[in-house]
């Protein structure tokens, strides 16, 4: 009995002390697709034999979204604050989850600005979240484990009453690193992507989704970063994968990287009802 008053007494207290530490911070709402965690999460440990399965950014999700069902196909697709280590993540879910009927080709289909990302302002709600650190701590690298620990009390996204809301600390942003073009934590995962469907014998692609002809410049310079001597290991998935970018004008977007809806094509990749 005494125990159990201690353990309650001590839960109380982090309690409160967590609600003082969050009201001292901001907490604020995330306004967006919180269904899409479940959604993936779920799709990526079913058990389904496909010929495709396409994991990616929301410009990916924007072209195939998880939240819809295929006969030929299944989709992954999600977000850019996942992390290249989140795609990891869900690609090897599905594979430990159909040992016996591995897909026929893995298609990672993002934006040329995905490369970049290093783990942004949305990961305390979109990686930490969706992927606890318990269960997913081996797969991390040792660079993804200090991004994570970088992002200011990321320990509160698995108390109860914060991990199953919307809300996060405002503050909660991983520590700013030097802009580039290719992150650490995108160019280890892409090596890991690549290895992991090597030794299951599937084909991997790497595909650019639509991008804005005005961004030429800097698609250019991520192109180049993709080719450099420092990213050895992903030259074979780059140049094919510099090949697929297909500029669109400007106005057809209605922000950086996302296609206005109704130009979104019914069938980018030609790959339905094959």
């Amino acid at each position: 009995m005494k125990r159990f008053v201690g353990i309650l007494s001590i839960y109380i207290i982090a309690s409160i002390l967590v609600s003082e530490l969050l009201t001292y911070t901001n907490v604020s709402r995330v306004i967006g697709h919180e269904f899409r965690a479940a959604e993936k999460l779920s799709k990526s440990k079913s058990k389904k034999k496909v010929k495709k399965l396409i994991i990616g950014d929301s410009t990916g999700y924007a072209l195939y979204p998880c939240t819809r069902s295929y006969d030929s196909i299944v989709s992954l697709a999600c977000g850019t604050s996942i992390s290249m280590g989140g795609h990891y993540f869900l690609l090897k879910n599905y594979l430990d989850s159909n040992p016996d009927n591995p897909p026929e080709e893995v298609v990672l289909l993002l934006t040329p600005m995905s490369f970049s990302n290093d783990l942004d302002k949305y990961a305390y709600q979109y990686f930490l979240k969706p992927f606890p650190i318990w269960e997913y701590k081996p797969l991390y690298t040792d660079h993804l484990y200090q991004r994570v620990k970088s992002i200011p009390y990321y320990w509160t996204a698995y108390l109860p009453f914060i991990h199953s809301s919307g809300y996060t600390p405002e503050k909660s942003v991983p520590k700013k690193e030097p802009e580039v073009y290719l992150s650490r934590t995108c160019y280890e995962y892409l090596l890991q992507i690549d290895s992991i469907t090597k030794a299951n014998g599937i084909p991997l692609r790497m595909i650019s989704s639509p991008v804005r002809d005005d961004y030429m410049q800097r698609v250019e310079n991520i192109s180049k970063a993709l080719c450099e001597e420092s990213s050895v290991g992903i030259s074979h998935l780059a140049g094919p994968y510099i090949e697929t970018i297909n500029y669109y004008p400007a106005n057809l977007f209605h922000d950086e990287v996302h296609l206005e809806r109704s130009y979104v094509p019914a069938d980018y990749l030609g790959i339905l009802g094959r």
